[in-house]
């Protein structure tokens, strides 16, 4: 009697490969959130970001520390004191206002890091005033810090690949 032993060898090479997928996809599936949603600092930015594109500079400077890191093109800044940062603000928003153009939120997300730290993720359309066309999507990562007797503040922006 002549048993031929391959198509039991392909049946078992193709159960076991089964087995593999159903265990990779089922881990997958069962994979626990490992990031935290933080809302409150997402209201937080979002109230910054309205009193600055309004030109209340007095108000969006009262939600950074008082030394931020600016960090855009793989060149970081570090600017220290209200009273810098202020003038920072008003400069960026003056260069907005002059090339014509407005900024609209497309996508928040916050990342909490850690007890303390909480980091937003904001996409952004680039908009030309006259026309409400967009110009380009920007992204950028906002680090907020709680520092207890301040609570949260703003102490790092930087920008990312919008891809990413």
């Amino acid at each position: 009697m002549n048993v031929d032993k391959k198509p039991k060898q392909h049946s078992l090479y193709l159960l076991s490969n089964l087995i593999i997928i159903i265990i990779i996809f089922s881990c997958a599936s069962n994979k626990p959130e490992l990031t935290e949603n933080h809302p409150e600092i997402e209201k937080l930015w979002i109230d910054y970001f309205d009193d600055l594109n309004n030109n209340k500079f007095d108000e969006a400077v009262s939600y950074l520390d008082e030394s931020v890191l600016f960090s855009f093109n793989s060149t970081g800044v570090d600017i220290e004191g209200y009273d810098q940062l202020k003038f920072q603000l008003k400069k960026w928003k003056e260069r907005l206002d002059e090339k014509k153009l407005y900024l609209k939120l497309h996508n928040i997300e916050s990342i909490k890091l850690r007890k303390k730290m909480t980091m937003i993720d904001v996409k952004q359309g680039e908009y030309d005033i006259k026309t409400n066309k967009m110009i380009r999507e920007i992204r950028r990562y906002y680090h907020f810090y709680n520092f207890d007797d301040n609570g949260w503040r703003l102490y790092m922006i930087a920008d990312a690949k919008i891809g990413n």
